[in-house]
């Protein structure tokens, strides 16, 4: 609403309110709609509008003054017959803020998996690590430095990471932490699943997780992805690498070979109706690798994995239009 004068004249229009929110804040009113979604530096948008300033009919003239009345009933007088229009009073809306963490990479995995711990090693995060369920409560991120083997105006694959809280069966319907935080997984160009290779059956977590991300988004399972059995220092986990890295390699389909038609074309047919693919129709992993975070052993194998994932995204190899 406007601001009078000293001198009763036309209100000065009152500053613009902006509230910082961080990046990668949606905006949505209370009903649904989608206002918009701040996802770079320096986006915004306007979500209500300032009321109409109040007029001094002081200084108009008699028939001016007579008309501009006649329109409005919002007139104040005061003692010497002097007449205003009051300012009128702004929009007010109810807002939904969803904020959806903006990373390259997310990484996921059951609790204990060791995401924490390989976010720590790459980068200079530095989140909490315990040896129990639940130590990462809220998204941590981390930044990874771009491929110091190329030169100058070469992709250097510098990316963010965000390390996700465990996952659990039911984490679609919003058992454990999952629902609240699979969000963030929205923009992410690859996601990074970390198996505890040292646990009863890594092949079994490893689908836990899959599928627990095709119930929320199947279109999370589309995109680029890599695999890291992690805690191969433990005797039992080396033991069996190679036969992990041989059968997760091996569960979904090989985007390389496959055939113009694989469904038939679903268009038209009731959304409830419509086939759901299980994980083994979808995409392989880019890689699988086997790696100790704890003890820093094949990080650079793990790495250089990572960095070739990336490039693929941004040559379009591998990469998909993303929903949600």
């Amino acid at each position: 609403m406007g601001v009078l004068s000293s001198q009763l004249r036309n209100g000065f229009a009152s500053p613009t309110l902006r509230i910082p929110v961080p990046l990668g804040t949606v905006v949505k009113l209370k009903r649904g709609k989608l206002l918009a979604d701040l996802a770079r530096h320096g986006d915004e948008v306007v979500v209500a509008r300032g009321g109409q300033g109040g007029i001094s009919l002081l200084e108009m003239q008699e028939h001016q003054k007579k008309k501009m009345m006649s329109l409005t009933t919002n007139i104040m007088r005061d003692d010497s017959d002097k007449a205003l229009v009051f300012g009128q009073a702004g929009e007010e809306v109810s807002l939904q803020l969803i904020l959806r963490v903006v990373a390259d990479v997310g990484l996921v995995g059951l609790p204990n998996a060791g995401k924490s711990t390989l976010l720590a090693a790459i980068t200079m995060a530095k989140p909490d690590i315990a040896d129990y369920p639940f130590t990462t409560l809220m998204p941590n991120l981390g930044r990874l430095n771009g491929d110091p083997s190329l030169g100058p105006g070469q992709f250097s694959s510098e990316a963010t990471l965000a390390d996700l809280p465990g996952l659990i069966e039911g984490a679609h319907l919003g058992k454990g932490l999952g629902r609240n935080f699979l969000r963030h997984l929205r923009r992410t160009r690859l996601l990074v699943h970390v198996v505890d290779a040292a646990a009863e059956d890594p092949v079994r977590d490893y689908r836990t997780v899959k599928d627990e991300l095709r119930m929320y988004n199947p279109d999370y399972l589309e995109r680029p992805y890599i695999v890291v059995l992690n805690k191969i220092d433990v005797p039992k986990a080396m033991e069996r690498l190679p036969n992990l890295t041989e059968e997760i390699s091996r569960i979904g389909i090989d985007k390389t070979s496959l055939p113009l038609v694989i469904d038939g074309d679903q268009t038209d047919v009731p959304e409830g109706e419509k086939k759901v693919k299980e994980i083994e129709e979808y995409p392989r992993p880019f890689a699988v690798v086997g790696v100790s975070v704890l003890k820093g052993i094949r990080i650079n194998e793990m790495l250089k994995e990572i960095r070739a994932a990336l490039l693929s995204c941004r040559d379009g190899i591998g990469s998909h239009e993303l929903s949600g």
